[in-house]
């Protein structure tokens, strides 16, 4: 029989993921779920990798002034750092989609293409389209009365809550679906003892403080967009919470708000 030798993909992947993990990487292997880790898993990785790499390459050429004699000049605080806020929301949230991509049918669960199969299609719209903010930043200006230093601190300080809101929920999330789909439990500890739908809302959060950090017109149309797109979401997720969970769900939608205590 001829000899079998690892995947690199697969090392390579672990290896990155419990290097972030460090304490999830001691676990006994006999204490963790039998889920199988098909081929799937790391083409999935090695795509959102890639994809993410295109991206904030893509947000950095927005940003960098051609054929001037300062094309540096576009990559000052506000730029910088939300780009560098985002690069530590990936790695910090790369626990949540290693759950996430376990297995295609807890992928399809998690990411709910179970009951919204639109919603990968809103994802990568959104995620490409945000490219463009850059663009405007760095290039269009399209509208200049937007650049106003106060507004871009506050908006960077806002991203900044949004990210730090949207690990915590992702570190709970990603619990959901350590023991496979037909273990889970409805969640109301952690970020959704106060919210029905945290991590949207700390999108909706991050939306708006890109928009405010980035001085764009197209990111507030992106933000509103957004906003939409999350509310129709959050309707088709519910009833498929309540399918699962029944009247455990309808009284914990009874006492918490969906998005933002007292406001919705």
């Amino acid at each position: 029989m001829p000899r079998q030798f690892p995947d690199p993909l697969v090392q390579a992947r672990d290896f990155f993921l419990d290097n972030i993990f460090p304490a999830r990487a001691r676990i006994p292997s006999a204490n963790r779920p039998l889920i199988a880790r098909p081929r799937f898993l790391t083409k999935a990785f090695v795509l959102a990798f890639a994809c993410a790499t295109v991206w904030f390459l893509a947000a950095f050429c927005g940003l960098w002034q051609w054929n001037t004699e300062v094309p540096w000049s576009g990559l000052d605080i506000f730029s910088i750092g939300l780009l560098a806020l985002l690069l530590v929301w990936c790695f910090a949230t790369a626990h949540f989609h290693r759950e996430m991509f376990r297995s295609r049918e807890i992928m399809r669960e998690a990411s709910g293409l179970t009951f919204d199969r639109l919603m990968w299609f809103w994802i990568d719209l959104f995620a490409a389209a945000q490219v463009l903010t850059f663009f405007d930043y760095g290039q269009w200006h399209l509208v200049p009365a937007l650049h106003q230093p106060i507004l871009q601190s506050v908006g960077l300080i806002v991203c900044t809550c949004g990210a730090a809101w949207l690990i915590w929920t992702d570190a709970y999330l990603s619990r959901q679906f350590l023991n496979g789909l037909n273990r889970r439990k409805m969640m109301c500890f952690g970020p959704y003892r106060f919210v029905r739908h945290p991590r949207y809302a700390g999108l909706i959060v991050c939306s708006v403080g890109i928009a405010l950090t980035m001085a764009s017109a197209i990111a507030w149309a992106l933000a509103a967009g957004w906003i939409l797109v999350n509310v129709q979401r959050v309707n088709l997720e519910e009833k498929h919470l309540h399918e699962l969970f029944g009247a455990e769900y309808d009284s914990y939608s009874a006492r918490t708000a969906r998005f933002f205590p007292g406001v919705y």
